[in-house]
């Protein structure tokens, strides 16, 4: 029975060393409800790893505070100047974040972060529902976290962990929450989506090639926004959007721009481009207003299948391969979006599902000049999920 005690004890000490080097080397997500490198395997996919609020030592509910603000343009205003100062870590990028921006992103839940003895709010954390669907399960209505911004690491933890806890005891039926790391991995976390973003200094207007395809843009505003619901419902994969409604409010607040190619009435690909509020002052020695390329539906999840769609288009003599096709559509939309605002010079591209072609042939275009390459992440906090999406097959319009 000795070797039995000793197995016992032996186990109950490795666990003990374990937990407590696991608590050093990740001192914040080690606390919070995800999927963590360590554990992931040993829980129950598509379902909620809590299904009430968990509260851990970085819950502050006294000074973290969620909703229910009395003057909704003040707070706008208060959380529009921290992420002016807080939101990007460098003294060469300027965000240009008004109230107006922050009101364009409907039904948000904003957290504020205040010391006891300040009068100032000293960190901000926003997050608003989006839709999570896949072949073959139910879908998912989560909460993406889309800003953070605070003075310091401490403060950013309390806003995490408070937000997440306040606004999971607000709408307990949307338990899950998506995280998007722009730069860099979150320390003891799984990864749902890794990415690259590519940063693309554009040189002068883009000009579109002179084609006989027979294509034709056009801006999807007022009357026409069936053409958004109809191309994100025929989508495979992984598909992440916002609502219709939310799209509709950006783009007449003019912080998203969105065209779709088509061709004999046909809907050949759908582009989301939005102005990213970030100026470059000097990266390289090149800089400017900064558009982002959030997302393209295409009609159909394969370019080889868009060409099998639409046959006829491939039937016109001299017609170029359907990616030089679909290319030559985004240059178009730059070109439109440049047209009335020169200062955008400045393109960054999220390597995410049919932005990965765009993002090739931007390297390969003689008008563009790639700046950098970074890696990034998207995360589920408090939902179980086992396979890591490949970034090729998933669709982000957030």
């Amino acid at each position: 029975m000795d070797w039995l005690l000793y197995s016992v004890a032996f186990l109950f000490l490795a666990g003990f060393v374990a937990i407590i080097y696991i608590r050093i080397k990740y001192p914040f997500w080690s606390f919070m409800d995800a999927n963590h490198s360590y554990d992931w395997f040993l829980r129950q996919p598509n379902k909620p790893i809590s299904v009430k609020p968990c509260r851990n030592k970085y819950v502050d509910r006294t000074q973290v505070k969620t909703g229910d603000q009395t003057d909704p343009a003040a707070v706008a205003s208060t959380v529009a100047s921290l992420l002016q100062r807080h939101l990007i870590p460098s003294d060469k990028i300027l965000y240009e974040c008004e109230a107006k921006h922050i009101e364009a992103r409907t039904n948000t839940q904003i957290s504020l972060h205040t010391h006891p003895l300040m009068d100032k709010p000293s960190g901000t954390i926003i997050s608003y529902p989006v839709r999570i669907s896949s072949k073959g399960e139910p879908l998912l209505v989560a909460n993406y976290i889309s800003h953070i911004a605070a003075e310091d690491d401490a403060v950013t933890r309390k806003l995490i962990a408070t937000h997440i806890y306040n606004v999971h005891d607000k709408t307990p039926d949307k338990p899950a929450f998506l995280l998007k790391k722009d730069v860099g991995r979150c320390a003891g976390l799984r990864p749902l989506i890794p990415f690259t973003t590519t940063l693309f200094y554009i040189a002068e207007r883009p000009k579109p090639m002179n084609t006989r395809n027979a294509a034709t843009l056009v801006q999807v505003y007022k009357d026409n926004w069936h053409l958004i619901q109809d191309a994100i419902d025929r989508l495979d994969g992984l598909v992440v959007t916002i609502d219709i409604g939310s799209i509709q409010t950006r783009v007449k607040a003019g912080i998203l721009f969105v065209y779709a190619l088509m061709y004999r009435g046909t809907t050949i690909a759908v582009y989301f481009i939005e102005d990213a509020l970030m100026l470059y002052e000097q990266v390289a020695d090149h800089g400017g207003k900064t558009l982002r390329l959030l997302a393209i539906a295409l009609a159909t999840p394969s370019i080889a299948s868009v060409q099998a769609a639409t046959p006829s288009i491939a039937n016109v003599p001299n017609t170029p391969p359907m990616d030089s096709i679909i290319y030559d559509g985004f240059c178009q939309c730059l070109a439109k979006i440049i047209k009335q605002n020169a200062d955008y010079k400045m393109l960054l591209v999220d390597g995410i599902g049919a932005n990965q072609m765009i993002c090739k042939s931007l390297i390969e275009d003689k008008q563009m000049m790639r700046l950098t390459t970074t890696t990034g992440a998207y995360y589920f906090v408090n939902w179980a999920y086992r396979n890591v999406w490949e970034s090729e097959k998933v669709f982000i319009l957030v």
